[in-house]
């Protein structure tokens, strides 16, 4: 069953009660009316002074006028009873003889109450006068009471199989409506599915909560289709620095291969230039690696001390690369993050500077402060063309390609930094040099 019969017939169940029970209410509420009217009329014609009269003349036993006397008994009275019509009434009326011998022929501080019942095989409406001297029953026929309920009975089994009926197809009209986004909805998405083309987009806007959805879905599918156009460059580009690289260890250890080609000198040269392309090799494909891994790996944040991750880092550079000087000024700092990412975000910083440092005298200069990573070098600086392109995965500029490297280290610095909600920049010191900042989330 589709969700939009599921939705009409609910609708048109729920219309179809509420007309059933308004229909029981009407009916029931409107027979109690009749009902009421009926014993107040009733009440009405309770002539005490009239059936006083009669009372006291069956009591001595004066015959009442021939004519008073009704045709028909009532069925299932007692004998002792006679029924007879009070003047200018339409009611009939039976008196007890029985208990009026011997005892006063007044009526007054009777009780009544009334009932229904069957008299003369007609369901009718009773009244009963009780008192000490006679008990009086005026009865009067419902005959018109229920032939207007029967009338009311089938208007309200109408109104309901009607009710229900218009009910369920406004529910079918309402529902194609109110699911015509929703529809929208699932064939973008099987579309998605079936073509795998992520550019494709619902359009649907506003308030309600399908367009929220919607809204929502179509972030995440830019954001999937922005992922795999990464993913794709990411994959290109480490295709194109791979073939290179590839390319010239082939020829080297095919020259390497012929033991005839080469002497011992230019053999030991050729090898030295194997493992510099190895070593080459390893560094890309780690990287590559940190790249993969920082787009999908998800590691919850924790708080840790900026300052002692960064003085680790140093420490360690500089019994790599003893030839250069490490100035530290670290001023205890408490962030929040991955610090296994950060401290490699930080190792590509020093390598960076490193690089661009002058080969005799290299002085490099950390600082942290205020939740952020200073690292400064005294090298010839960034290029005014070069300055927004440096944090490009595979970008080198000019005066890089001479240097070692595949432009990955600055580009993995920012995708650290944008997981931990921070940003990096690059610029030019006043007195010579780059200096690159590194700013992560504080702790609260």
């Amino acid at each position: 069953m589709s969700f939009r019969l599921r939705l009409t017939l609910l609708a048109a169940s729920a219309v179809a009660v509420a007309i059933v029970g308004t229909s029981f209410a009407v009916y029931y509420t409107d027979r109690a009316q009749l009902v009421d009217q009926v014993d107040n009329e009733l009440r009405a014609s309770l002539d005490l002074p009239a059936l006083q009269i009669a009372v006291k003349k069956r009591a001595i036993g004066i015959p009442l006028p021939r004519g008073a006397l009704l045709a028909k008994g009532y069925g299932g009275g007692p004998p002792p009873l006679k029924q007879f019509i009070l003047p200018g009434s339409l009611k009939a009326v039976r008196v007890s003889v029985a208990t009026v011998r011997g005892k006063s022929a007044s009526l007054s501080g009777g009780t009544v109450d009334f009932s229904t019942g069957i008299v003369g095989g007609v369901r009718s409406r009773v009244l009963t006068l009780s008192s000490p001297a006679a008990n009086v029953q005026i009865t009067t026929s419902l005959v018109d009471v229920d032939r207007n309920l029967s009338r009311l009975r089938w208007l309200l089994v109408f109104i309901s199989i009607g009710g229900a009926g218009v009910a369920a197809i406004l529910g079918l009209l309402v529902s194609n409506r109110a699911l015509a986004p929703l529809r929208r909805l699932t064939m973008t998405t099987e579309r998605i599915v079936d073509t795998g083309d992520l550019s494709k987009r619902t359009g649907l806007r506003g308030r309600d909560e399908i367009s929220r959805l919607s809204i929502q879905l179509d972030e995440l599918l830019s954001s999937l289709e922005t992922s795999l156009a990464a993913q794709r460059q990411l994959v290109a580009d480490a295709s194109h620095e791979l073939r290179t690289p590839i390319a010239t260890l082939r020829a080297n250890i095919e020259l390497l291969a012929d033991a005839h080609a080469l002497a011992d000198g230019e053999r030991a040269e050729l090898v030295h230039d194997v493992r510099d392309e190895l070593e080459a090799m390893t560094t890309l494909v780690g990287e590559l690696v940190e790249l993969a891994r920082g787009e999908e790996e998800d590691v919850a944040p924790a708080q840790f001390r900026l300052d002692e991750v960064v003085r680790g880092v140093v420490e360690r550079a500089a019994r790599r690369w003893p030839a250069v000087e490490f100035r530290t000024k670290l001023e205890p700092c408490t962030v929040v993050g991955v610090p296994q990412r950060v401290e490699r975000a930080i190792s590509n910083l020093l390598d960076n500077a490193r690089k661009w440092s002058p080969v005799d005298g290299a002085v490099v200069e950390v600082a942290v402060r205020d939740g952020g990573v200073e690292v400064r070098d005294h090298g010839p600086g960034i290029d005014d063309t070069d300055a927004p392109l440096v944090f490009n995965r595979f970008y080198r500029s000019a005066a890089a390609r001479a240097l070692p490297g595949a432009g990955l280290g600055l580009a993995i610095v920012k995708q650290i930094a944008e997981a931990h909600g921070g940003t990096v920049r690059a610029e030019n010191a006043p007195d010579g040099g780059a200096v690159v900042r590194l700013r992560l989330s504080p702790s609260r």
